[in-house]
C-alpha cells in the first residue's frame, strides 16, 4: 500500500479535496449552496452560518499550508516533529468527522462527506507516518 500512496500521492489529495472543499464554503457563504444543507441540518440562522463557515476556512487553509510545507511546495522551515504531530491530530479530526458524517440529517453528508472524510484521514495518517521530509533552501 506505501508504494501507492506515497507522502507526495497523499499531500497532493489532500490538497485537491481541501480545495474543492474550499470553493464548496465559498458557495455556502454566498447563499449558492442553502446552508440548511449543511453541518448536519443543525445551523438555524444565517449568523450561524457565517460563523461555522468563516473557521471552516480558516481551518481548511490552515490545513492546505501544512500539507503545503509537508510536500514541499511551500519551502517554510517548520520541525518536521510538528508537522507529524499536526497530521495525527488532522486524522483523528476526520476520522471523528467521518463517523458524525455518518449520522447527519441529511443524504449528502452521509453518502458524500462521509467517504470524503475517510480519505482525509488515510491521507492525514500516510503523513504523519513517513519519515521523509523535503527540506527548505
Amino acid at each position: 500500500m506505501h508504494k501507492f500512496l506515497t507522502p507526495k500521492f497523499a499531500a497532493n489529495g489532500i490538497l485537491l479535496i481541501t480545495s474543492v472543499t474550499l470553493v464548496f464554503h465559498f458557495l455556502i457563504l454566498s447563499g449558492i449552496i442553502p446552508f440548511e444543507n449543511t453541518w448536519g441540518g443543525r445551523l438555524e440562522t444565517r449568523e450561524q452560518m457565517f460563523v461555522f463557515e468563516s473557521i471552516s476556512i480558516l481551518i481548511t487553509v490552515l490545513v492546505m499550508i501544512a500539507v503545503a510545507i509537508r510536500a514541499g511546495y511551500l519551502l517554510w522551515k517548520v520541525k518536521p516533529i510538528f508537522l507529524k504531530v499536526f497530521f495525527y491530530i488532522l486524522m483523528v479530526v476526520f476520522a471523528l468527522n467521518t463517523i458524525g458524517n455518518l449520522f447527519a440529517n441529511n443524504d449528502f453528508e452521509k453518502f458524500f462527506a462521509s467517504p470524503l472524510t475517510l480519505i482525509l484521514a488515510i491521507f492525514c495518517w500516510r503523513l504523519a507516518i513517513s519519515n521523509s521530509y523535503p527540506s527548505p533552501s
